[in-house]
């Protein structure tokens, strides 16, 4: 399933090579599979992803805005675009301010739908993480949000 996921990002990369970045996060903000920009931090990226996506999220919710679709966050060089993928998780772009969002939220639109099917799929979390669960031993989130237990 990721190889199919990771054959779509390169597609969208290839058909917008304005966009820098790509990652596919579940709503947890653990990458699914990624395309990003040299030296970026993929737990970061995926974690902020995930966390933007929650705040929009209560943000609507608190002005009765209806369900959350997308978020654009605009830098002086950069933008990054996070698209929703049904219910499995989110698509985060990043691309150049001055890129034509009309054609890229197409694009990327058009990719969310196509993800939403491959995602929608019921898989074993060995398909995401491999067949060695270790890295699970001992994991908690309140690791992640630096809580004492």
């Amino acid at each position: 399933m990721n190889q199919q996921v990771e054959a779509i990002l390169k597609q969208l990369v290839k058909r917008n090579p304005q966009i820098k970045s790509v990652a596919v996060v579940n709503f947890e903000g653990i990458l699914i599979a990624s395309l990003l920009f040299p030296g970026t931090n993929e737990s970061s990226f995926g974690a902020m992803s995930a966390a933007l996506l929650g705040l929009g999220e209560h943000a609507l919710k608190e002005i009765q805005g209806g369900d959350l679709r997308e978020i654009y966050v605009r830098g002086s060089d950069m933008m990054l675009i996070i698209v929703g993928i049904s219910d499995v998780g989110v698509i985060a772009i990043t691309v150049d301010s001055d890129a034509p969002l009309g054609v890229v939220l197409m694009e990327v639109r058009r990719t969310a739908n196509s993800l939403a099917k491959i995602l929608s799929q019921k898989q074993d979390l060995s398909e995401i993480l491999g067949s060695d669960l270790s890295i699970l031993e001992g994991f908690s989130f309140k690791d992640i949000i630096g809580e004492e237990e």
